[in-house]
């Protein structure tokens, strides 16, 4: 009854239609293009089901790739899980998933990883051979409790796009992390300065003529600070860093910094010192490998993980 099959070009109107149909909200072509077209590691790997000319299921895996133990990885990341209204509980989704992931390690991918609704969090384990890695709390500041760390550091700088520093600070600081998101400059070129939908402040830290840290923050809402991503040298950095997004935020009027941060991450205990708190909404996340890997991707205490990461943010 069903017919599946790899993405091709002309698919996007049938996908983007579906993607409305699924989640009631549009989604441009600029922002399908971009997601799952331009990743400086390669376009999307992207299954679909049809009955008869009508698109019914979606299973997406996107480009993100890995740095595990200082080398890189093939991985994707998935996302945008679709299955239409009138024909779910036939199965389509572990169908079409498990269609895709036949083809993955063919393909080079070493791994797939992902955040899970509750919906579909269960259906991964038991249908398509997920485990889960973590349930990841939100981090939460209320800025109305807040007496110290307003004032922004005058050595935490804006710029307006990410530039050939970010490489030199990940092969210095991010190689060193056990697991976590490649972060060199065309990653982040392409996650913040051409993201058609959000955007993000960058702010770093400089020494001379290189960087020692930095921060990542969008607005969500009207009262809160997403702090996405946090990369730091050091604790002093991170302090830095964290004094000048609080100040921000505050001066913005926002009463609420959101971020994630794992219990091993080093900066950890300075994000509690200040008063972040593990608080609802609790995201799971989880993922399947393909190939060996030097590393444990299961075992949560390697990860250094923060909400760019995910789609979502």
């Amino acid at each position: 009854m069903f017919d599946y099959r790899f993405f091709r070009p002309g698919d996007e109107s049938a996908i983007t239609k579906l993607f409305h149909t699924v989640f009631d909200k549009p989604m441009s072509p600029a922002a399908w293009n971009w997601r799952y077209l331009h990743h400086p590691a390669g376009a999307a790997k992207v299954m679909l089901a049809f009955c008869g000319d009508k698109l019914v299921g979606h299973y997406a895996a996107n480009s993100a790739p890995l740095s595990v133990g200082g080398s890189e990885i093939s991985a994707a990341l998935s996302m945008t899980t679709m299955t239409h209204p009138d024909f779910r509980g036939r199965g389509l989704f572990e169908k079409t998933a498990n269609k895709l992931y036949e083809c993955l390690p063919e393909l080079g991918v070493a791994a797939v990883y992902g955040f899970p609704n509750a919906a579909v969090h269960a259906l991964r384990q038991i249908k398509v051979g997920w485990r889960d890695i973590y349930e990841v709390p939100t981090l939460k500041l209320d800025l109305r409790t807040v007496s110290k760390l307003r004032k922004p550091d005058p050595a935490v700088v804006q710029v307006d796009h990410i530039d050939e520093r970010f490489d030199a600070f990940f092969q210095v600081v991010g190689t060193k992390l056990p697991v976590c998101g490649v972060r060199n400059a065309a990653v982040l070129t392409w996650r913040l300065d051409q993201n058609p939908e959000n955007l993000y402040t960058r702010l770093v830290l400089s020494e001379g003529n290189e960087i020692s840290g930095y921060a990542i923050t969008k607005n969500f809402g009207v009262d809160t600070t997403d702090l996405v991503e946090l990369r730091c040298a050091d604790n002093a950095t991170a302090r830095a860093l964290l004094s000048t997004v609080i100040a921000r935020a505050s001066s913005a009027g926002h009463t609420q910094v959101s971020t994630w941060c794992l219990p091993q991450e080093a900066h950890r205990l300075v994000l509690e010192s200040v008063g972040f708190k593990a608080e609802a909404p609790i995201t799971y996340f989880g993922g399947r490998t393909f190939q060996p890997i030097s590393s444990d991707l299961f075992d949560s205490r390697l990860w250094r993980l923060s909400m760019l990461d995910s789609d979502l943010y």
